[in-house]
């Protein structure tokens, strides 16, 4: 991942800026004045240049797990059984296409008994943070070996797992998922860049990469903003290694959290 910037001279676009002008979303004007500044300043050009890297190298990580269109959901949710087909790692350079099942079935919370219901759902108040519903929320699968299963709430997951997320939203936004670790180290699971990324509407659509899992063991805290604007990533990272059971909850973004316990393989 590209380290963010700490500090910049005055004068100078910051990574948000610059991360707008890759994305094509800054105004002709807004454009033309920092294309002329990068012109004259070899720091942000340089600066310009690592972001562009950083977005090739995130096109270029492993496909997304392709998940299956779902069926319209009947009156009464009831356990369904889906057929997965997973693109093929780069790590296992294999070309062909391997069939997998999802097997539908209760979340495990941290001990092993069966988790919560759903996601908390929390949200910025006046003071601090409260619990909140909202029509944004996270899900994910978590593919092991030749199989995978849909994961929830308190889900136990191994180092070497491969996560795949999901998002549902109502309307078209921003989107960013955050996550701290049972090291209290925070990261930023999507975007590669430095700001939220544009989303549509959507049940249960597929990030465009999947994030396998590290070594550190312990409940590791998910986090998804769901914004109405591009909020820069860095601060809210930082904020959250800093004090992790401060939930992010930037002005104008609902945020859907979601716990997994990593345990070691048995």
């Amino acid at each position: 991942m590209i380290p963010f910037e700490r500090s910049r001279p005055e004068g100078c676009p910051s990574d948000l800026r610059l991360d707008r002008l890759l994305a094509g979303e800054l105004a002709p004007a807004e454009e033309q004045a920092t294309r002329a500044h990068l012109d004259g300043c070899g720091r942000c050009a340089a600066r310009f240049a690592a972001l562009d890297a950083g977005r090739a190298a995130f096109l270029a990580e492993p496909p997304p797990l392709r998940l299956p269109p779902r069926a319209p959901a009947p009156s009464v949710r009831r356990p369904r059984a889906w057929a997965l087909v997973p693109a093929v790692t780069a790590a296992l350079g294999a070309a062909a296409v391997l069939a997998l099942v999802l097997r539908t079935r209760p979340p495990a919370g941290p001990t092993g008994d069966a988790g919560p219901t759903g996601g908390d759902r929390v949200a910025q108040a006046e003071q601090g943070t409260r619990t909140k519903g909202g029509d944004g929320r996270i899900g994910f699968y978590v593919a092991r070996g030749e199989g995978a299963v849909p994961g929830g709430p308190g889900e136990v997951v191994h180092p070497g797992d491969r996560l795949q997320f999901t998002y549902s939203a109502a309307e078209a936004g921003y989107f960013a998922l955050l996550s701290v670790d049972g090291a209290h180290k925070a990261s930023i699971y999507f975007p590669a860049g430095a700001a939220a990324a544009p989303i549509q509407a959507g049940e249960e659509v597929p990030l465009p990469s999947s994030v396998v899992l590290d070594e550190t063991l312990g409940a590791e805290t998910l986090y998804g903003l769901f914004c109405g604007a591009p909020v820069d990533l860095e601060p809210l990272r930082a904020a959250l290694e800093s004090a992790p059971e401060r939930p992010p909850a930037p002005a104008g973004c609902r945020v859907d959290r979601v716990l997994i316990d990593k345990r070691a393989a048995p």
